[in-house]
């Protein structure tokens, strides 16, 4: 006979109904709900598809992640939450990272009807960081010295840069307990006299230790070469014209003397028009593991340029400085001069460790329109620092 196949009223948790069909595996002959059965009396067996709703949950970190309804034979995994200080290290169906384990990419399938999987994270110290597991991608990781966030990436001169300012306050107490060669690229030696002065005027040393910019008409210029000294009033300062898509914070983070950005290891002289200096620096600031970037023509923000734009030297071109600066996030800095912050939102400037002359040291200039990897300034100028890993 025909009869009408009356609509479906079973279910099953975790399932959607999917029609009938003559064999309970589904190997029979199959109708739709409500379709028009011929023949003779029989047995029709539910068919059930698995319905799966899946919701991620970022457990601390940030971010938006929709939930996913999944079917055999699953969805693959693909985090986009982030966490300031760690490092994405999988899924798990507990918080707590007690339950079962899935990497990202695993290609996930489940026949629990509704599954939370919580992202598990890593925390991770720029201290750890170096050139063969730096990601590919901007990710964020700490400080050991001040819990201070920076994001990293390895760029395309396969190098990992440090994609925000470095912003550490070399005269906070707490700071300078943790300035140790396992925390800081620089010697117990010079950091000592970046913390406590030492030598006389004559020689490479700092004469006192790393003291607070305060502008000092009788004595700036002559204190800026020997003594360490730092400002860190635009700290969290987001100048104007940041780059867009930048990686970073765009803040400007700290400015330091030479003699500061180099640990107390690079201060020689104190006359304003003359140095004794000779060498390039090879102690820093930088965390363990990292330190400030080489300049000129041969130098390392040279060799990125190159990869940009394609030459190693100066560039007007607007699009190739925008990709400059994008690529590491520069903000327009300024930087600390004659006792007070200046030019912030118009150029920025970035120390290297390579010598110059007596007086001045290359370094990485910029402006909103212009990209200058081999300029050089005067040591006794407030500049940022950029630091890469070393090896």
């Amino acid at each position: 006979g025909t009869n009408q196949l009356s609509s479906n009223t079973f279910t099953k948790d975790g399932y959607e109904f999917a029609g009938w069909n003559t064999e309970p595996d589904g190997s029979g002959t199959s109708y739709s709900d409500g379709a028009t059965y011929i023949g003779s009396s029989t047995t029709l067996y539910a068919q059930w598809k698995i319905n799966v709703t899946v919701t991620f949950n970022a457990n601390d970190g940030t971010g938006e992640m929709a939930d996913q309804t999944i079917g055999y034979p699953g969805v693959v995994l693909s985090n986009i939450f982030i966490r300031d200080g760690y490092v994405f290290a999988g899924w798990n169906t507990e918080a707590d990272g007690t339950g079962n384990k899935y990497a990202n990419g695993f290609l996930f399938y489940e026949e629990t009807p509704n599954i939370t999987l919580y992202a598990q994270w890593t925390a991770t110290s720029i201290q750890s960081i170096t050139t063969s597991n730096c990601p590919a991608t901007a990710t964020a990781v700490y400080d050991t010295r001040d819990n201070t966030v920076y994001h990293i990436q390895k760029l395309t001169d396969g190098r990992c840069w440090m994609l925000d300012n470095l912003a550490i306050d070399l005269t906070d107490a707490t700071v300078q307990s943790k300035l140790t060669p396992a925390t800081t690229n620089a010697t117990t030696t010079s950091i000592n006299r970046l913390l406590n002065g030492g030598g006389s005027t004559s020689d490479k040393y700092a004469t006192t230790g790393v003291k607070n910019w305060v502008y000092d008409s009788n004595n700036y210029a002559n204190f800026s070469y020997s003594a360490p000294l730092i400002n860190m009033a635009s700290k969290n300062v987001v100048p104007a014209n940041a780059p867009s898509g930048g990686k970073g914070y765009n803040e400007v983070g700290g400015y330091y003397n030479y003699c500061a950005a180099t640990a107390g290891s690079y201060c020689y002289g104190n006359s304003i028009d003359k140095g004794t200096s000779s060498g390039n620096a090879t102690e820093d600031i930088c965390p363990a593991g990292w330190r400030m970037p080489t300049s000129n023509t041969t130098g390392e923000y040279a060799a990125l340029a190159n990869q940009i734009y394609g030459s190693t030297g100066d560039t007007t071109d607007a699009t190739a400085t925008a990709n400059y600066r994008a690529a590491l996030s520069l903000p327009l800095s300024g930087d600390f001069s004659s006792g007070s912050v200046d030019s912030q939102g118009s150029h920025g400037g970035f120390w290297s460790s390579t010598r110059y002359d007596d007086n001045g040291i290359y370094l990485l200039a910029f402006y909103a329109s212009n990209i200058y990897p081999s300029r050089d300034s005067s040591r006794f100028f407030g500049f940022s620092i950029r630091c890469l890993a070393k090896n």
